[in-house]
């Protein structure tokens, strides 16, 4: 194990502590972490029994990767996994209900069979590393893929689209319709390490909870997010106003502290300034 150091924070103990273990092992557990995360949605989640689900369709793969191989058939072990994961079981999209936070929590989408880009690149990867698959996770723009190097080139898969295998033409396309400000670049297709596919997991779910004015939850993946980027100004704002609406005054400031120390230029200076001054005087009201 590899020792990491994270700061305390506000979010739920079980999420913080599996998150962080997840993050300390040797390499870096990416279904712990998806687990962690999940327990946000489901705090007494069987962690056991969705790690065995993972093993057996590893299994199933691996099974149907032979089968392929005996019949010559190119690309086998991809061609085994998508079979598997989008043919038969059906993991898929979810593209009636995107919005839904369970697309986010791995242990939903095993059993729903649907999901985020992102959550079901994390079930391909994890399969597949069972399955002895040389597959990462890639952090395209707006669409989270999955990919594998064959030579000279990538073989890209889309999960979200039952596993399509997508040409780097396939990508640009992709990219125009998800991103179509941004221009096509092979860089975006270089691997993501397992804290990164986190924080995009986590950023994900702010999103959601902020867009359905949950502060309590956001509070709790905002948290997360510091856990893994503890001084991300924006992340610290955003904890900060949500510790505010909360009324936790001197929580907050320490954040608006923190801002102002981090970026003494910012230009939003003025403005945390005034927060800063607004929330001591709160706090001192609560002596």
């Amino acid at each position: 194990m590899r020792t990491v150091s994270f700061p305390s924070g506000f979010g739920p103990p079980l999420a913080r502590e599996r998150l962080v273990s997840s993050l300390a092992a040797d390499p870096p557990r990416l279904d712990l972490a998806a687990l962690a995360i999940a327990t946000l949605g489901r705090e007494d989640l069987d962690a056991p029994a969705c790690l065995h689900t993972l093993d057996a369709l590893a299994a199933r793969v691996q099974v149907e990767a032979e089968r392929l191989r005996e019949k010559g058939e190119a690309l086998a072990p991809l061609r085994a996994l998508r079979h598997v994961l989008a043919d038969i079981e059906g993991f898929r999209g979810n593209e009636d209900d995107y919005h839904s936070p369970d697309n986010s929590f791995l242990d939903r989408v095993l059993e729903r069979k649907v999901g985020l880009p992102i959550t079901l690149s994390v079930l391909y990867l994890e399969v597949a590393r069972r399955a002895g698959i040389p597959l990462y996770g890639v952090p395209f723009p707006g669409h989270f893929l999955v990919a594998c190097d064959a030579g000279d080139h990538k073989l890209v898969m889309d999960p979200f689209h039952h596993g399509d295998i997508l040409t780097e033409h396939g990508c640009e396309e992709l990219l125009k319709r998800v991103a179509p400000q941004l221009k096509f670049d092979r860089a975006m297709l270089a691997p993501a390490p397992v804290e990164l596919i986190a924080y995009r997991m986590l950023s994900n779910l702010r999103r959601v909870y902020l867009g359905r004015d949950d502060s309590q939850q956001g509070l709790a993946v905002v948290d997360l997010l510091l856990l893994l980027a503890p001084d991300h100004p924006g992340e610290l704002r955003t904890r900060a106003s949500l510790l505010t609406t909360m009324g936790a005054f001197r929580a907050a400031l320490k954040d608006v502290e923190r801002c102002l120390e981090l970026s003494p230029d910012a230009p939003d200076r003025e403005r945390l300034e005034l927060s800063a001054r607004e929330l001591r005087e709160r706090a001192e009201l609560l002596n």
